[in-house]
């Protein structure tokens, strides 16, 4: 049975946060090659630990081993936002990205928040089956498509984008509760 805990109040250990980190690290380095290119790395240990000190990050635990995590920020008073999404390959098809989700809509909802969006990156001119099929997934899970964002319209980092190796986009996905 998969259970969800804020990482910040679980006290994770070193070798736990070392477990979440790899899980992410694999994630987006597997899903995210026609983006940014192999041995990509989403983030550091340092700004994953800020996450977690700011109390943004769940984690999925299955038989008390650490399989999954996702971050979840507040944008504005009405929508949240989550994205870091890792769930451990080992255990695909068990439904960890579902109870990670499920758990930041029941967080949103107790904070009074009415939505939940999330930005999928993907190369313009580069359709894969991962991205089309977690498109899907989204939408099943109640997310509508609202349309494509320019990345340096979104966050105003133009060192980062300048290591995409194709053009790429948000495609963009919202969920009133």
């Amino acid at each position: 049975m998969i259970t969800v805990f804020s990482a910040k109040n679980f006290r994770l250990t070193d070798e736990q946060f070392e477990q979440l980190f790899n899980i992410i690290r694999i994630a987006y380095a597997e899903t995210e090659k026609e983006v940014w290119g192999e041995g990509y790395v989403r983030m550091s240990r340092e700004e994953l630990q800020h996450h977690i000190d700011n109390d943004e990050i769940l984690i999925a635990l299955l038989y008390g081993k650490i399989v999954g995590g996702i971050r979840y920020y507040k944008i504005d008073d009405e929508t949240y936002g989550f994205g870091l999404l890792g769930a451990d390959f080992d255990h695909k098809g068990k439904g960890i990205g579902r109870a990670l989700i499920g758990e930041v809509e029941n967080k949103v909802k107790a904070t009074g928040g009415k939505k939940v969006s999330i930005e999928i990156l993907r190369a313009s001119a580069i359709n894969t089956d991962f991205k089309t099929h977690l498109a899907e997934w989204y939408q099943r899970l109640g997310y509508k498509y609202t349309g494509v964002l320019d990345v340096n319209a979104v966050y105003d980092n133009p060192a980062k984008w300048a290591k995409l190796v194709n053009p790429s986009h948000f495609d963009c996905y919202l969920k009133e509760l």
